[in-house]
């Protein structure tokens, strides 16, 4: 009972720690989607025959059939959800990067009400409890520093005199 209690604190569950997902090959996907398009093969036989995951293979043949978007524009996206690309994603983090210099630090939630405002005046797709809360999500706050570990540090400001 003891070790259980003691396992079950000691790992978080969000934890994905030296979990590495197998690259996919665009080439495998596209022509298991055209397969099903055809009605040639089931989900499940294209996920065998094909060695992709029915679940990955199911979302791509989503994308396509919902939006037309093709494979190779998933995966350069990485991210199916994503609310900002790469390019808007660093406008953000330079513009906490020169509030900092200009000695006005930006707490955690500020940032997520700015992240909030950029995506609802540049009409970009977000979760609905984005408007509920008038801010971004804990969630995306969390993978957002992540990403910008390294350029960013945000932590609570401190008077400057």
């Amino acid at each position: 009972m003891l070790f259980f209690i003691f396992h079950c604190v000691g790992k978080m569950p969000r934890s994905k720690q030296n979990k590495k997902r197998a690259p996919l090959d665009t080439d495998k996907i596209e022509n298991a989607i055209r397969l099903l398009k055809e009605k040639k093969l089931t989900l499940h036989g294209a996920s065998k025959h094909f060695q992709i995951t029915r679940t990955s293979l199911r979302r791509y043949h989503s994308y396509a059939l919902k939006e037309g978007i093709s494979v190779a524009e998933i995966r350069i996206n990485r991210a199916v959800k994503r609310v900002f690309d790469d390019e808007q994603e660093r406008m953000l983090a330079n513009y906490i990067k020169d509030a900092a210099l200009l000695q006005f630090g930006l707490t955690l939630k500020e940032v997520k009400k700015l992240e909030y405002q950029f995506a609802k005046v540049n009409q970009m797709k977000y979760p609905s409890t984005w408007d509920s809360d008038k801010m971004a999500g804990e969630y995306w706050l969390r993978l957002f520093r992540k990403r910008f570990k390294d350029e960013i540090s945000l932590r609570k400001p401190v008077a400057t005199s």
